[in-house]
């Protein structure tokens, strides 16, 4: 215990920053005043409000016994440091009063809120009402409990108070520091343009004119207090995605290219497995049937949202679905409840339908809206439709279906959108509007929000393009509709109509990069491949209507929601023009300064433009953009950049690269049948500058790589791997790009192909200090990826630059250090093996390596280093097999991989490494030796479980390998499959037995 007395007011004022994080703060207090800690003395209260989990917590002073309680969280203006704040703070989170207490939606932020209470009580008490201290909690501090019970809050008005004082927060701006650049600073950084004396002076002149410059006015103003959310159950929440769209639950899967959705519905079905139990009773029976409503409904809702994966993937859980389904109407027949099976049942149910065809589960779900609207008037016919709907649900006919909601129609209408059957939603929504003017039961079904924004969104597009004019038309008919009273337009009715918009621009460029590990944000920025687009009329039509869109929703008194800024930014990058993406920063911009809640997702469109436009002023624009959003950061952490946003700095210096590369490709093109001394000395003048820039870029690359400093508690999760490793091979490439051009274009003795080399060699050499040392099983998964594909990477940029020209040899110079790789490689993957070796990513990187050094042997000349190709060729086979036999020790499932390429590839290797046609064919046989526990067998123990090789491929391999000799085959029948001998029966007991019957027949 410190000698000198402290107190809850001294602590505060010695550090500010933690009352941002009331827990650390109270706990700092205690600790400094009673030398103890707090971590035990919460409670928590929970209750269920609105279908919703909510909690208050209390607080108890360790020495007093003293209890403090929940209160209404307050903004606070004292300091703010980096990691000393909530994702959520209290003054902006949902809160619920019930029984005169506040009930948070997270039981952290109860607690959090419960030590802000006692922090008020605590500083009031030694310093008393003294307007300089802060407050945490909108409720008047007191000094004893009694005056805590006599206290009467309004939390009515103390909730109008909070909003208020939210709202008025002083705005955070973020200046730009404005250097201004000189003609001198221009030649130090770039002194390579000096050579060219007009685009010397032309960087300087043009720059300021080219980018405004980027800055942030924020303006953070509260989430409006609402007591009123609708959820899908205590089961459902487990599944669906928080509030928080940024926050990522990744860090605990392993090495995978599974989204969070592919996750999700994974977890639901195994959910499903677990509690799917028989019921001894009807109680039992009720409680199962509930539970498994609930199933049904995420898995629905999951599966509705597949549409909007990043990824593009798409998986089928309608047989899922029926099976669930089936498992509910047979609880509702055997115990006779009808209650077990509601419309919301089938809702759910036609969620589930696939979305592999939009068109076959849209035309499915209309037929069951008719036997549910129509199943008395219908009749046989009705009966007819069930059959093929639901052919094999025994004890169950339409008659049983109970009548649909408004959710049904919905979910009917959303199936139909997504299968750009426009009529169909139509004609759904013109028999919900007849079934809505009925007397009686049908007054409840009257369309909302979610019908509202189906309507509007289908019928705002003009050839799967939104068109304003339409979506105006459509909005008007609609308030003057039959169902007018229910047409309430907000921020989210008006966005829907950007919502089907987005899944059909997808092309080919997207969907790689959609389903790749460099970055799925990167897809946003396909359209800038190759450079800024020219501009054009029609390109920049859909993204005005939706700019439009959005102003008018302003005008008509609606705060647009991030939804529609991202999309109207997403529109203007679609242009793949300067001019659209300059507008995009405008708008992102401008959605900072709004009251809506900005992501860091807002920002990948522009982000990935920039990064793949091959502009030589890209890179400093994409750090600018990272800096400005680590700045925000400060206050709003969820828009800090992780590692992936990050690395885009790197992906813009690899497209200027390629910029440059085409540039000159296509002028030397167009020069050819120039042959004066001038343009000569142009080309000269040209290729020196491209050299300093290629070779500036790839340095950079470098640069960045250093500061980021790889730490192995970064990979802990898959995408800070995935982003490590993007960074290093994209500088990788950097320094192969640079190479290849210093090969054919020899301008400088200083920027020369070896530099290029080393610095490729030296990226590997930051491995070494990975392979020794204890590491957890997660971390040396992703270790061995980053190592694997860097490895991959560096070898096939040194066949690369072979290619480029065929009297180099980068490759056989430095094939000591490819086999080095490959021993690491090797070493670590034996050394911290585990069952994630055998995933399909991991074994994909690690033949990839396989690939990539097999392919750069084929242009080793120099005798002297065929014994390097033969002992690599060993190594991999030995690798092979040892992956096999720790695949079948560990009872791994088959999987059917081909690796017959990699056996192929050595068989031809040997055939021009090793000359004496004796030694090859002991060589050769070595090869298939190795290759035979990968054979298919008739007996399926036999067959690896690890890979597999097409024998009849490789022997074709090991024929062309012996090449003309005589002794080709001789060899090759000595491998060929020979006719088992029939086994002797052994004599046994059973044996005689049987010899005997069969002669007793005789």
């Amino acid at each position: 215990v410190p000698d000198k007395k402290s107190t809850f007011s001294s602590c505060a004022k010695s550090q500010p920053f933690l009352l941002h994080v009331p827990k650390s703060s109270l706990e700092h207090g205690f600790r400094e005043c009673y030398g103890i800690s707090t971590c035990d003395a919460y409670d928590i209260e929970e209750k269920m409000h609105e279908n919703r989990h909510v909690f208050h917590a209390t607080v108890k002073d360790p020495i007093t016994n003293e209890v403090f309680s929940s209160g209404l969280g307050r903004p606070i203006d004292v300091e703010l440091r980096r990691g000393a704040s909530l994702a959520t703070p209290l003054h902006r989170a949902e809160v619920s009063i019930l029984d005169g207490k506040v009930f948070y939606h997270d039981p952290k932020l109860a607690e959090h809120a419960a030590a802000s209470r006692a922090i008020d009580c605590y500083i009031f008490r030694e310093e008393g009402a003294d307007t300089n201290n802060p407050r945490l909690c909108l409720e008047d501090p007191y000094t004893t409990i009694e005056e805590c019970i006599s206290q009467e809050i309004d939390y009515t008005a103390l909730l109008v108070q909070r909003n208020h004082l939210s709202e008025d927060e002083k705005n955070k701006s973020i200046p730009v520091p404005d250097k201004k650049s000189t003609f001198s600073s221009c030649a130090k950084s770039q002194p390579f343009l000096l050579h060219v004396p007009k685009s010397s002076f032309e960087l300087n002149t043009t720059s300021d004119d080219n980018l405004p410059a980027l800055t942030f006015q924020f303006n953070d103003k509260p989430t409006k207090v609402n007591n009123k959310l609708s959820t899908l159950g205590r089961i459902a929440e487990l599944w669906t995605d928080a509030a928080d769209i940024d926050s990522s639950n990744g860090a605990t899967r392993s090495w995978t290219t599974k989204s969070t959705i592919e996750y999700d519905i994974e977890n639901i079905l195994d959910w499903y497995d677990r509690v799917n139990l028989k019921p001894q009773n009807h109680q039992e029976a009720s409680a199962l049937a509930q539970l498994c409503n609930k199933i049904l409904t995420a898995l629905g809702k999951r599966n509705s949202e597949l549409h909007l994966d990043e990824r593009g993937s798409y998986i089928n859980v309608e047989k899922n679905a029926k099976i669930i389904l089936d498992k509910i109407i047979s609880l509702s027949k055997n115990y006779g409840d009808k209650s077990f099976l509601n419309a919301d049942t089938f809702n759910a149910y036609i969620n589930c339908l696939s979305q592999l065809d939009c068109t076959r589960s849209a035309k499915l779900a209309k037929d069951l809206l008719k036997n549910m609207v129509d199943k008395e008037v219908c009749g046989d016919m009705a009966e007819a439709q069930w059959s093929s709907l639901f052919r094999g649900t025994s004890k169950f006919s339409s008659r049983d279906l109970p009548n649909p909601n408004v959710g049904t129609f919905n979910a009917v209408m959303a199936l139909c959108a997504m299968a750009d059957d426009k009529s169909g939603v139509n004609d759904v929504y013109s028999l919900l509007e007849v079934a809505s003017l009925d007397d009686g039961e049908g007054r409840s079904l009257r369309p909302n929000n979610d019908t509202f924004k189906t309507l509007l969104a289908v019928n705002s597009k003009i050839d799967d393009r939104f068109s304003f004019n339409l979506a105006t038309d459509k909005i008007q008919q609609l308030a003057d509709s039959t169902c007018s009273e229910a047409f309430i337009p907000d921020a989210d009715l008006y966005s829907a109509v950007f919502s089907l918009t987005k899944k059909s621009r997808a092309d080919s460029k997207a969907n790689r990069y959609a389903k790749s590990w460099e970055g799925e944000w990167l897809r946003y920025g396909c359209q800038y491949e190759g450079g800024f687009k020219s501009v054009d009329e029609f390109s920049n039509t859909e993204a005005m209507d939706m700019e439009k869109w959005l102003l008018y929703a302003e005008d008509c008194g609606v705060n647009p929601n991030v939804e529609m800024y991202e999309a109207v930014i997403q529109a203007w990058t679609e242009t793949g023009t300067k001019y659209g993406l300059l507008k995009a920063e405008e708008w992102a911009t401008r959605a900072v300064s709004s009251s809506s809640p900005i992501r860091l997702k807002t920002f990948h469109p522009i982000i990935a433009s920039w990064a793949l436009c091959q502009s030589e002023r890209a890179p400093g624009r994409v750090k600018e953009w990272n800096r400005q959003l680590v700045a925000v950061s400060a206050s709003q952490p969820h828009l800090k950049p992780d590692l992936s946003l990050l690395c885009s700095q790197i992906i813009a210096e690899v497209s200027v690269q390629s910029g440059i590369m085409a540039r000159l490709g296509e002028k030397k093109q167009s020069s050819r049948e120039e042959n004066s001394a001038a343009r000569s000395i142009e080309n000269d003048n040209e290729n020196a500058i491209a050299m300093e820039a290629l070779f500036a870029g790839a340095q950079n690359c470098v640069q960045f790589l250093e500061e980021m400093s790889l730490v192995e508690s970064q990979l802990e999760s898959p995408q800070d791997t995935a982003a490590y490793t993007s960074m290093f091979t994209h500088t990788i490439r950097a320094w192969g790009c640079a190479a290849r051009f210093a090969h054919l274009n020899m301008t400088s003795e200083s920027l020369d192909e070896s530099r290029g080399v080393s610095e490729m060699l030296e990226i590997a050499q930051l491995f070494q200090s990975k392979i020794n040392g204890d590491k957890s099983e997660q971390q040396a998964q992703h270790i061995m990826h980053l190592m694997g594909e860097s490895y991959a990477e560096i070898a096939s940029q040194l066949y690369q630059i072979d290619s480029a020209d065929e009297a180099s040899c980068r490759f056989c110079e430095n094939i000591a250090h490819v086999e080095r790789m490959l021993r690491n490689f090797s070493q670590y993957s034996r050394k911290h093996f585990s069952q994630n070796s055998f995933t399909p990513e991991s074994k994909a990187t690690r033949h990839r390596l396989y690939k990539e050094i097999l392919r750069g042997c084929t242009g080793v000349i120099s005798e002297t280093d065929h014994d390097h190709v033969v002992r690599v060729c060993n190594l991999i086979m030995d690798h092979l097999s040892w992956q096999n036999e720790q695949c079948h020790d560990s009872g791994g499932a088959r999987v059917e991989e081909d690796i017959t390429s990699l056996y192929v590839n050595i068989a031809l290797l040997m055939g021009t490494v090793v000359k004496s046609p004796h030694e090859r064919m002991h060589v050769l046989t070595t090869v298939h030796d190795n290759a035979r526990q990968f054979f298919a067998h008739k007996r399926r123990f036999r067959t690896s479980s690890y890979a597999t090789v097409d024998r009849s491929r490789l022997m074709g391999a090991m024929r062309m390998a012996m090449g003309g000799s005589e002794l080709t085959e001789p060899f090759i029948r000595n491998f060929d499959e020979q006719t088992p001998k029939r086994r002797v029966q052994e004599k046994t007991a059973m044996s005689y037995v049987h010899e005997m019957l069969r002669k007793r027949k005789k």
